[in-house]
């Protein structure tokens, strides 16, 4: 306990007062005179007993309430602690949230986090506990409460930077859940981070009941930065190998420019250019090296840009493979020579993917036709011969899928209608008038997706002037209508192929679609959907989960899986094959047993928004999560300790001191009355 007024002490003097009055005889009222001892000498006639006192309870009381009054003028109050937690009302449950997310490896970020979360469990009394939680986009519970302040500092010390991003929501959430279980009345959490404002979200729902405290120790001290959040690849053709050009980007989140900053490119290991970058004050900059060749898959590679204190996102990972084009066979009747040169000039056009197309003639069309194709177009052809017998079924089953393009000459055999969307019928002619246009496309599905945004494609803008009527099967999937209502495209999926009917041409003979700017994309969008294709990614962000058994569907047995940061792993081979990326860099997949050759890699980066280093006021979260802020120190700083007068003005334990004395002298004057009258008697 301490006093603001310790002066007051030399008050307590005061307490010998009612002691002598104890000592110090008091002659009786009644007096009765003896004339013959009236030339006596007078003596007291108590002298002998002048040191004993009668009434102890009356002496305490008087003792007890001088003491209080003097201990109330000195102001007492308990300081931060245990008794100070006592005084307040009790013991404390303290939820100890530590962000260890990527962007807490700034300087000496993490551990001015780790100093502040030390000092929150030395300031733990006897009755409290704590639990430390762990967070950065996810929470999670390091250790459950407890009062043994030293499991609590060897669970911080233990604690290390991740790779993942921030986010406060769900850590939180955590904390009230935690809270919420505790019996004990006083409870609070205590928030430490860097507080990055791309953390909390205006959608965010965590809130606290009353009666929760929640106490922000912002660590952060700066907010220059200087990142690579992502690199772009451009694929050419050079002497039959596929060439790489890498463009980076380069971005400066400081408050000033920065000047001749070195980008270097590094490949399997070899650093294969080194650039000098300038990028102004809050901008971006790309950077763009020198071709490679990618001749075979699994390259790995990185972009660094220059070096300070947040390294981690200085770097970008990335992996690149030769492009494998999606294979194609168009089916055509062969009577005319252009039938299929829209088709196939818009396949031709692009690397991503890139499109190896074979016109075969119907008439002359083969069983391997369905050999190592992902799709087979049927431009307004008939179904040749060799689909039959169960050769079609076969291949869509098996992955495969079909562009079923109407026209005069499209039709096919009942025993492939399982597997078509529906039953061709009867052309229509909207030569005369006003041409059909298209009109409701499922822009959920796959192909219109990309279609959603404004002014992404303007389908409308082309004219239908014939095409086919089409019943859908119950189990097909209407894709697009026309303005009239009817069926422009609808899809069946049998096994894991698809098979898509287009109603009208892709061509000039039924439509002007080949002229319109949305023609190329939309080809493109229809083979590469039913071709099931999906672009191998360089690069994953921490935090995102991969399926090993379809990525790496080539290992056959069990899968070894090697770390960024070494730790090995074995999944069987009757195992889900889910990984969830938790480091930054490379990770490594190899087929059990098999130590050598080129592992499958995939690269790993953190979220670019750890490289925003901007704040976010603690006040303002405090005041969403609790409904009103608390007092923070300027300058992102860690709040200042209340003085000794707050802490006093506070706690006022004069009131009840001053209330305590008065009561004890009244009572005290009660009880002297009635002894006074008592003794009035005897």
């Amino acid at each position: 306990m301490s006093f603001l007024s310790p002066l007051f002490f030399a008050a307590l003097g005061a307490i010998a007062i009612p002691i002598l009055v104890h000592l110090i005889q008091r002659e009786r009222k009644r007096v009765v005179h003896f004339p013959s001892l009236m030339f006596l000498q007078r003596i007291p006639y108590q002298s002998v007993r002048r040191r004993r006192i009668r009434h102890w309870l009356l002496l305490a009381m008087r003792v007890t309430a001088i003491a209080l009054l003097v201990l109330a003028f000195a102001r007492p109050f308990f300081p931060q602690g245990a008794l100070s937690a006592a005084a307040a009302g009790g013991a404390r449950e303290v939820v100890i949230l530590l962000d260890q997310s990527a962007s807490m490896g700034y300087g000496d970020h993490w551990q001015r986090a780790r100093d502040a979360a030390h000092a929150v469990v030395a300031g733990l009394g006897p009755g409290d506990q704590a639990t430390l939680v762990l967070f950065a986009r996810i929470a999670e519970e390091n250790m459950r409460a407890t009062s043994d302040r030293a499991r609590l500092d060897a669970a911080i010390d233990a604690a290390s930077v991740g790779s993942d991003s921030t986010r406060f929501g769900p850590a939180l959430k955590l904390a009230d859940s935690i809270l919420a279980r505790s019996s004990l009345k006083r409870k609070e959490a205590v928030l430490i981070s860097d507080f990055q404002k791309s953390g909390w979200g205006s959608a965010e729902d965590a809130r606290f009941p009353e009666g929760i405290t929640l106490t922000t120790t912002p660590v952060a001290s700066e907010t220059t930065n200087l990142s690579v959040p992502s690199v772009t690849f451009a694929r050419s053709a050079f002497s039959g190998q596929e060439r790489v050009t890498v463009t980076a980007g380069v971005s400066n989140r400081s408050a000033q420019p920065v000047t001749n900053v070195p980008v270097v490119l590094s490949v399997d290991g070899l650093e294969l250019e080194t650039k000098s970058a300038t990028v102004a004050l809050a901008a971006s900059t790309p950077v763009t090296f020198a071709p490679f060749t990618a001749a075979e898959a699994n390259v790995r590679g990185f972009v660094r840009a220059g070096s300070d204190l947040l390294p981690a996102d200085n770097t970008f990972h990335f992996v690149v493979s030769p492009s494998a084009p999606v294979s194609i066979a168009i089916v055509e009747t062969g009577d005319r020579a252009d039938a299929s040169l829209y088709l196939t000039k818009a396949l031709g056009i692009g690397t991503t993917p890139a499109f190896q197309v074979d016109v075969v003639q119907t008439a002359r069309a083969t069983p391997a036709i369905f050999d190592r194709r992902s799709v087979v177009i049927l431009n307004d052809t008939a179904l040749p011969t060799v689909a039959g017998g169960g050769a079609l079924k076969r291949f869509v089953e098996r992955g495969g899928g079909v562009l079923v393009v109407s026209g005069d000459r499209s039709a096919w055999p009942a025993d492939v209608d399982e597997l078509m969307p529906g039953r061709l019928g009867a052309p229509v002619d909207r030569i005369t008038g006003r041409s059909a246009t298209l009109g409701r496309l499922d822009r959920s599905h796959e192909i219109f997706e990309p279609f959603k945004a404004p002014r992404s494609g303007d389908f409308q803008s082309a004219h239908i002037f014939r095409y086919r009527s089409f019943t859908p099967d119950p189990a097909s999937r209407v894709l697009a209508n026309y303005d009239d209502g009817a069926v422009a495209a609808a899809e069946r999926r049998t096994g894991a192929g698809r098979v898509i009917v287009w109603t009208t041409t892709l061509d000039q003979s039924w439509t002007d679609l080949g002229t319109k700017p949305i023609y190329l994309p939309l080809v493109h969008q229809l083979v590469s959907y039913l071709a099931r294709y999906e672009q191998t990614p360089s690069w994953l962000t921490v935090g995102q989960v991969v399926d090993l058994a379809s990525m790496a569907a080539t290992i056959r047995g069990e899968r070894i899986v090697v770390s960024p940061s070494g730790q090995r792993t074995t999944q069987a081979a009757d195992s889900p094959g889910l990984l969830e990326l938790t480091e930054q860099g490379i990770y490594e997949v190899r087929a059990g047993g098999t130590p050598t050759g080129r592992p499958l890699s995939i690269a790993v980066n953190i979220d670019p928004s750890e490289a925003d280093l901007a704040p976010l006021d603690p006040a303002e979260l405090v005041a969403s999560v609790t409904g009103h802020a608390t007092q923070m120190a300027a300058d992102g700083a860690a709040p200042e300790p209340l003085s000794r007068e707050d802490h006093e003005k506070q706690q006022a334990l004069w009131r009840y001191l001053l209330f305590g004395g008065l009561l004890l002298l009244a009572a005290e004057t009660v009880i002297s009355n009635r002894l006074s009258q008592k003794e009035k008697f005897l």
